[in-house]
């Protein structure tokens, strides 16, 4: 624990004793006056070498402070920068002319249509059993559009995931 030797003058009044940790927390500046015992006047703080050492550990310390705020200020933008950038990218993956919803609604259209014409190749196939082969050519037709599309839908994905991973 720091002693209590250090008298100095607020409000033109002399108070004391303090430590120099608590002169410090009362606004002690390199002008401030101060006496200790054995010293023969009051001096400003400038000129006791235990006063000028601690202002400059407060001066370090302000400066470390400020250099970590703006440390963690510059960090939080480049944040801020990457969030936007995964919300842009987020954006034109749900474009509704380009993005997964319309390959989604592309897919959806697509299945229900190609519903109605398997409903269709399978009720003409019960009337003419020679139309079987039709059925499977239309069915390896619907198997490769399928693929088609789930082909698009990953590269929208890997666009994205490649965004996201450049960030």
């Amino acid at each position: 624990m720091e002693q209590k030797i250090w008298h100095t003058e607020i409000n033109g009044q002399q108070q004391g004793p303090f430590s120099i940790d608590e002169l410090l927390q009362n606004g002690l500046t390199d002008q401030s006056l101060v006496w200790k015992t054995g010293m023969a006047n009051w001096l400003a703080a400038k000129e006791v070498p235990e006063m000028v050492a601690a202002l400059n550990l407060i001066k370090m310390r302000n400066e470390i402070e400020i250099d970590i705020f703006k440390y963690v200020a510059d960090e939080n933008d480049e944040i801020r920068v990457q969030i936007e950038r995964l919300e842009k990218s987020y954006e034109e993956l749900l474009d509704e002319k380009s993005g997964i919803k319309a390959m989604l609604k592309t897919i959806a259209d697509r299945d229900a249509e190609l519903s109605s014409r398997l409903d269709l190749l399978k009720k003409s196939n019960e009337k003419l059993p020679n139309l079987k082969l039709g059925l499977t050519v239309e069915l390896k037709a619907i198997g490769n559009e399928n693929i088609e599309l789930r082909s698009k839908l990953k590269k929208i994905f890997a666009k994205l995931i490649q965004g996201v991973s450049q960030e």
